[in-house]
């Protein structure tokens, strides 16, 4: 059986695999941090700004839904859609579970990689979330503050969202 790769498809289907990735990994920091201070989104996706570090049981979670996500999708790009981008795959069960895992097992290291960086060089509170501000207003991303950001903002800053975002030069 040859394999036959159509590229342009193909490059389309992994970008929706990063993108259907850092969704799913984003969504469920934003519905379960209590420490969320706001959020963004940008051309880089979305992005949760909070006070502290995640627990591991949420950061897990992250991972296992994130995961499950690209599994779903991955194998209905793959198996499912015609034309396929890799056509001639191999149909057995055994195979579809190891084309599938290699998305998944990719993506999950990535982010198990940055999630080192992130405890190697750790942020907390304040300084946590204007670095992420920083970096979120670098790619120009729209930010929105969550109730717990907006008292934040009075009581550290004395400021609005609005004036904050106004005022502060990064």
């Amino acid at each position: 059986m040859s394999i036959h790769i159509n590229p342009i498809y193909l490059t389309v289907v992994i970008l929706a695999w990063f993108a259907i990735y850092h969704l799913a990994y984003a969504f469920i920091a934003i519905a379960r941090d209590r420490s969320l201070v706001g959020w963004s989104i940008g051309p880089l996706g979305i992005s949760a700004i909070t006070m502290r570090e995640p627990p591991i049981r949420q950061v897990i979670t992250q991972l296992l839904c994130a995961a499950l996500a690209v599994a779903g999708i991955s194998y209905v790009s793959l198996y499912l859609l015609t034309p396929p981008p890799i056509a001639g795959l191999r149909q057995s069960v055994s195979a579809q579970l190891v084309v599938v895992a290699i998305p998944v097992a990719l993506l999950t290291l990535w982010r198990l990689l940055g999630l080192l960086r992130e405890r190697r060089f750790p942020l907390w509170g304040e300084a946590r979330v204007l670095a992420t501000i920083q970096r979120t207003r670098a790619t120009g991303a729209l930010i929105f503050f969550t109730a717990l950001g907006k008292t934040f903002l009075r009581e550290r800053f004395g400021a609005t969202p609005g004036e904050f975002l106004r005022t502060a030069r990064f």
